[in-house]
């Protein structure tokens, strides 16, 4: 039986390691956090709260589900979104999302969601090593080194190594050292964010079913969301730059509290003042590009998810993404067996091409909800409206296609780029 050492026990990484299990092969995921299902504490920031809720698209759902967890679990772990609000001058613009088909995206609980595939994990026979954190990785001889929070050293040694270890990837430092010719670029956005935290979202007056966004009328100076998770609680992510006197680390309480009088008007007062009490002494996140050349090593080693290709949440993917990644690697597995050289080579050849697509398309999304554009929601209008008179010859709605379906990136990103150009035709006619 071949062994397989994933580094890192996250989402992507979990939900991999459930695929590979159910094909028979040794499973091992090295944790640098202790066990989810005992204490959720390593897996909550209780600090910055840091990623407490993500966005899971039908595309996510779906990869899930093939892996053997229940559809019925996994909604236990969120909300389900019927739409999107956009506030401009604290006045919401709603637009309404109607499923395609039966499923609907999920506002999740990051925590919930992580025990649920920890769960289904442990019963495919994973075996998991907890607060192991990986300090050396040989790619040639498909091992690593880790150490454990008592500072014991232990070597695993396996058939392939999978990274699934995030931004600051161990296993993609080790192939940016070893790999011939291997390109890597990581960028900052200039924003970076904080997450405030209201636990009774029923006191803020928004609906549960809808992401909000904010910022689409600063002029490019902020961009926030907030989503309700299945915990009765709100979370309110805030973008803005680092210095100035409105920014993360500003410490003119006036302009920062004339900033959320501003923006979240509809929120209540003394909610309001807790949000910008924690603003002002919460540390800030950074908000992290990465961009691989290739996402593997000859047939000993393969990134996934954010190690491979990290990026800002403005388009609610990365999460979603990473766990098509598993889905896409059990397709190839598929196909060509225990031929690890062939899947992994397929794997880069697949995800790297959507992967770019995705990224383009975030960044593009960023700048939107950065800054106001005044024809946004009529030209968001006549894209749905030309769609529904000429399908044949329009772009379908983008938003619908990246909630509702698993069309690839790639495609999405060209029919963005056709709209865009049907659209400025139909200006200058």
């Amino acid at each position: 039986m071949k062994k397989i050492i994933v580094i890192g026990g996250g989402l992507a990484g979990g939900l991999t390691a459930i695929y590979l299990a159910k094909r028979g092969y040794e499973v091992h995921i090295i944790e640098k956090r202790g066990n989810p299902l005992l204490s959720q504490a390593d897996y909550i920031d209780q600090v910055s709260s840091r990623a407490i809720g993500v966005s899971m698209t039908v595309r996510g759902i779906e990869a899930v589900v093939a892996a053997g967890v229940p559809l019925a679990e996994l909604q236990e772990c969120g909300v389900e979104v019927s739409g999107m609000s956009f506030f401009i001058k604290g006045e919401p613009k709603t637009r309404e999302l109607p499923p395609l088909d039966k499923l609907k995206p999920l506002s999740l609980s990051r925590s919930a969601f992580q025990v649920l595939l920890n769960k289904y994990a442990e019963l495919a026979g994973v075996h998991y090593h907890y607060d192991q954190r990986c300090i050396e990785v040989d790619l040639d001889g498909c091992s690593l080194m880790t150490k454990d929070s008592e500072g014991n050293f232990m070597t695993h040694k396996g058939d392939l190594l999978v990274g699934a270890d995030g931004a600051r990837s161990c296993l993609r430092e080790a192939m940016q050292s070893h790999c011939r010719r291997f390109e890597f670029h990581q960028s900052f956005f200039k924003h970076g964010y904080k997450t405030l935290v209201v636990p009774d979202a029923s006191k803020v007056g928004l609906r549960k079913d809808l992401l909000y966004f904010f910022g689409m009328d600063s002029e490019g100076q902020f961009a926030g969301r907030a989503a309700t998770i299945p915990d009765g609680s709100i979370s309110f992510a805030v973008c803005l730059p680092y210095t100035g006197q409105v920014s993360l680390h500003s410490d003119d309480r006036t302009a920062m509290k004339a900033f959320f009088d501003q923006y979240y008007p509809m929120v209540p007062e003394d909610i309001r003042q807790d949000m910008f009490e924690q603003f002002m002494i919460k540390p800030s996140n950074d908000l992290i590009n990465v961009r691989s050349s290739t996402f593997h090593y000859k047939n000993t080693a393969l990134l996934i998810g954010d190690s491979a290709h990290a990026t800002a949440p403005f388009l609610g993917q990365g999460m979603n993404m990473a766990l098509e990644d598993a889905f896409v690697l059990d397709q190839l597995f598929d196909q060509y067996g225990d031929d690890f050289e062939k899947i992994l080579s397929e794997f880069t050849e697949q995800r790297k091409k959507e992967a770019d697509a995705m990224q383009d398309m975030a960044r593009a999304n960023y700048e939107v909800l950065s800054c106001s554009d005044p024809v946004f929601f009529m030209r968001a209008r006549f894209a749905r409206y030309m769609n529904q008179k000429f399908p044949d010859h329009y772009p379908p709605d983008m938003a619908e296609k990246l909630y509702f379906t698993s069309m690839r990136y790639s495609e999405l990103r060209d029919k963005q780029e056709k709209q865009n150009v049907w659209y400025k035709i139909g200006r200058m006619n």
